[in-house]
């Protein structure tokens, strides 16, 4: 006997087999019971969600010979039900709107409607993707469709209902398909496994759900193509690399890692799934709804009650850990793993914008208890210094010159709690001698590498340190200046410059000090310096820097040719 796919031998045969889509049977059979038949329907909606079963189902109902009229529940031994089921009725006309999509097609179609059927009920013509016939096969159906003989019903299958005409939708009922819930999916795929003499277990059944997004036949399409796998004793593991799928036991592992900042395990993890052959772009889009769920439990009960996405044991894994960690530290966790979403496109990479989120994600909360501050003084700086992991993790950025904006200390702002009148509290200035002692060797070093950003620094002078980040003060005339360095890739350069001079990893925090005295050759921005700078910045794709110069001088850029 010849193999059958599941979605074919699984094919639901009667109202009551249909999954998911339990309005519009409810219509349908109402329709039937009160002989209220329409002469066109439309089914519209996502692939694999039963359009087609549906319109065989009703065809079956309206010409069904085991009672005087349609019948709610078909007999399926009739001979106008086995025809249909064989696919040889002469009376059931299915057409691809695909491939007789001209408008010959549709004028035999019209001759045909006029002849009556060979021995059933209803001469029924079902069309699949109807959005594909063209505008003047469209014009050529309408005037049939507007006055079919009563032997004629149509059902009209389509993805994409927006694309038929209004003329056409007027003259149709229309009943819209949704995705399959979860549940309703693995209830599907139970029953198969059943029937087939299979062990699955749920998890896996749940994992195949979840990876056909809602299409009943994705589904039982992905089991299909798993079997095989499992006849060779193949592991569930092995199971979810073949078919690409992240399964929810992966998924709890790191959430538990990244919820209990375990940075080596979930680097070693992210490591073992790239190794198996993984794709991290689908891991990161299933780590981040993941994620979103475990802020549903926590902000709405009852929403995360309803979900019907994830299995119990998800639910129960995620309550079980939603209480040991606060919704505003969830929160942070989805903003970097977004953000490494986007910055992956840039990159053309997930492996290192995800390896950066874990890092960012692990070191956070370590990095607000590293300066202590004084609440009661406005001229501290509150921002949190960086620990020697964010500096390291700041260092492999640098390696792959990933064009980001930063979230780190060289983000300040001209506010008054930005100028340092006097030295913190909490400093034990060990770097500050250090480079204090080299810092004019520092400059010079600078200059023979970017003379622009040399010049800016020439009006600064080293003022303290804490731990690995030391404190780099600029007068208040030359607040320009500060801004100018502590740009996110200027920051960077004189960040790397300084470790490697002093052989240690080094952050840097630039401030406003009266401590500093503005230099008299230096209160006007030497002119050359700037145009330097900004060829630099040009150099390395600055055009945002160049906007941004000219809209906080409200200024206009001139050549020589204007």
């Amino acid at each position: 006997m010849d193999y059958k796919a599941f979605a074919l031998k699984y094919r639901p045969q009667n109202f009551d087999e249909v999954v998911g889509q339990e309005q519009t049977v409810l219509s349908l059979r109402n329709a039937i019971i009160k002989k209220h038949v329409h002469h066109a329907y439309l089914f519209s909606g996502p692939r694999g969600t039963g359009k087609t079963s549906l319109a065989r189902i009703f065809a079956k109902s309206l010409n069904c010979q085991s009672a005087n009229g349609p019948v709610i529940k078909p007999c399926g031994k009739c001979v106008s039900c086995a025809e249909i089921i064989k696919g040889t009725s002469l009376d059931i006309i299915e057409i691809d709107g695909a491939s007789n999509r001209q408008i010959d097609d549709i004028r035999s179609l019209r001759e045909n409607v006029k002849l009556s059927p060979a021995h059933s009920r209803y001469k029924i013509y079902i069309i699949d993707e109807v959005h594909m016939l063209t505008s003047e096969a469209f014009n050529a159906l309408l005037k049939t469709l507007e006055e079919p003989p009563p032997h004629v019903k149509f059902i009209f299958a389509t993805t994409h209902p927006h694309k038929v005409l209004p003329t056409i939708l007027s003259r149709c009922q229309k009943f819209p398909f949704s995705l399959v819930p979860l549940e309703k999916i693995v209830d599907k795929l139970k029953r198969i496994v059943t029937s087939e003499g299979l062990k699955i277990e749920d998890s896996l059944l749940y994992a195949i759900g979840r990876a056909a997004g809602g299409s009943i036949r994705d589904a039982e399409s992905l089991l299909d193509q798993l079997v095989p796998v499992l006849a060779q004793n193949g592991s569930i593991e092995e199971v979810f690399s073949f078919l690409g799928i992240i399964d929810e036991e992966t998924l709890n592992r790191a959430l538990q890692y990244i919820i209990e900042k375990d940075l080596d395990s979930s680097l070693a993890f992210i490591d073992k799934i790239a190794k198996e052959g993984k794709d991290l772009g689908i891991f990161l889009n299933a780590l981040i709804e993941y994620v979103r769920n475990l802020l549903l439990s926590q902000v709405s009960a009852k929403s995360f009650k309803e979900l019907i996405d994830i299995s119990p044991q998800a639910k129960d894994f995620i309550s079980k850990y939603s209480s040991g960690i606060s919704t505003t530290e969830v929160l942070r966790i989805i903003d970097s793993l977004i953000e490494a979403k986007d910055l992956s496109h840039k990159l053309n990479t997930v492996r290192i914008p995800l390896e950066l989120a874990l890092v960012k994600c692990s070191y956070h909360e370590e990095n607000q208890k590293i300066l202590p501050q004084k609440k009661d003084d406005p001229a501290v700086d509150t921002k949190p210094a960086v620990s020697d992991a964010v500096v390291a993790a700041k260092i492999v950025e640098d390696e792959f010159d990933l064009d980001v904006e930063p979230t780190d200390i060289h983000k300040d702002k001209m506010l008054d709690g930005d100028i340092e009148e006097d030295r913190p509290a909490g400093e034990d200035n060990v770097l500050f001698e250090e480079l204090k002692s080299k810092w004019q060797g520092i400059i010079v070093h600078i200059q023979k590498m970017r003379a622009a950003i040399a010049s800016h620094l020439s009006l600064a002078e080293p003022l303290s340190s804490s731990g690995a980040v030391v404190t780099i003060g600029f007068s208040r005339k030359d607040y320009f200046h500060k801004e100018i360095v502590e740009s996110a890739k200027n920051a960077k350069f004189i960040e790397g410059v300084i470790s490697n001079i002093l052989g240690k990893s080094v952050g840097v925090k630039f401030t406003l000090s009266d401590s500093v005295k503005p230099s008299a050759q230096h209160r006007v921005r030497d002119e050359e310096a700037a145009n330097e700078e900004i060829a630099s910045q040009a150099d390395e794709g600055g055009n945002e820097f160049m906007n941004e110069l000219l809209d906080t001088f409200k200024g206009q850029l001139h050549t020589e040719s204007e």
